[in-house]
């Protein structure tokens, strides 16, 4: 829904250029305002259900030191480290291809996908240092995403 809503607002701006000042005004002040509302409530609900789904797994993450904490353990993540965990959170268990993870994370689609292979195996590094029921996978022409290991279910 909110990629939808966002391409949505790429197309309308794309072609409000084209219209009268007095339009394109009328439209922006009504139209416009509603569909960027909605927007902003779903990213507000969707961060809010990605935080509630890492506390329930008892994942914690300190955006001021980069400080990742699991259980009683915890590890620092570098700047870029953060990033590439951030954003495969934020999309987990959606894949996401290499390109689009240079761009998202980095803001840099010129850095080499060896550069971002050795990212990933630090993270994964740190996650299993941790005891985190994820992993971050790799499938072929998919890319990486980050997943939660199915844990054994409690017998009674």
């Amino acid at each position: 829904m909110i990629g939808f809503k966002e391409d949505l607002l790429n197309r309308i701006h794309s072609l409000l250029a084209g219209l009268p000042a007095a339009a394109r005004y009328d439209e922006m002040d009504r139209d416009m305002g509603q569909l960027d509302e909605q927007l902003q409530r779903y990213r507000r609900r969707l961060e809010f259900w990605y935080a509630r789904q890492w506390q329930l797994e008892g994942l914690q993450i300190d955006d001021d030191t980069r400080t990742v904490t699991y259980r009683e353990a915890s590890v620092s993540l570098t700047r870029r480290e953060y990033q590439l965990l951030v954003l495969l959170m934020t999309r987990s268990p959606t894949f996401i291809s290499p390109t689009q993870l240079l761009v998202q994370a980095w803001h840099d689609a010129r850095l080499p996908e060896e550069s971002l292979r050795t990212y990933i195996g630090r993270v994964r590094a740190k996650l299993h240092d941790l005891g985190v029921a994820a992993e971050i996978q790799n499938r072929p022409r998919r890319g990486y995403a980050l997943i939660f290991k199915d844990l054994p279910k409690a017998r009674n």
